[in-house]
């Protein structure tokens, strides 16, 4: 301890310090290769104190997804203080960025997997409304969309969730040319 400096205890709720586990562990391993005992052993808790927090492994799941989802929203939250393309932009790299740091769960989620019961699926289709609000209200500039670029949009989330996955897997592009492609392919959309 440094002299005349007190040590500084943060304490971090149980539950957020397992869901930061949780963040970890599924980043770097799926669902399947994931125990109760690895994140008991990981959050230095017993298994009995991890399932008074959550009954099973995939409720424990389900929240460590939510948590994961806010986050997601949260680093690719559109600058108004940019322009249209440059915003697009920007949360592009944010979001290949947060999806590139938890690779192997994106994947697994997106896959099915786990991510096929109803509440995976109720979280991963929150997230794709939510993009699809703040292209429309912050990426168009025209005042209008018509419904073919509606249909549009929603299919250019879906590709872009696409392009990641073959990303991940093969790495045959940098993220600058990732991102260049969405928004190009973005481009294509709004002309429909």
């Amino acid at each position: 301890m440094v002299e005349g400096k007190e040590r500084i205890r943060v304490h971090i709720p149980r539950r957020q310090r397992l869901i930061a586990v949780g963040m970890d562990l599924f980043s770097h391993s799926s669902y399947e290769e994931v125990s109760i005992d690895d994140i008991a052993e990981v959050a230095g808790i017993s298994k009995g104190l991890l399932y008074y927090y959550y009954p099973t492994k995939h409720d424990f799941y389900v929240a460590v997804v939510q948590h994961a989802a806010q986050q997601l929203l949260e680093e690719t939250e559109p600058d108004p203080q940019l322009a249209p393309f440059e915003r697009l932009r920007t949360s592009l790299n944010g979001y290949f960025s947060y999806v590139e740091r938890h690779a192997k769960a994106y994947v697994a989620l997106l896959r099915g997997g786990v991510g096929a019961d109803a509440e995976m699926a109720a979280i991963v289709d929150a997230v794709r409304r939510t993009y699809v609000e703040r292209i429309i209200q912050y990426f168009t500039t025209e005042a209008t969309l018509s419904p073919m670029q509606h249909i549009a949009i929603h299919g250019w989330v879906g590709f872009v969730e696409t392009i990641c996955i073959a990303w991940l897997e093969h790495r045959e592009c940098s993220q600058e040319e990732l991102c260049r492609l969405a928004l190009e392919t973005f481009n294509i959309v709004l002309r429909g």
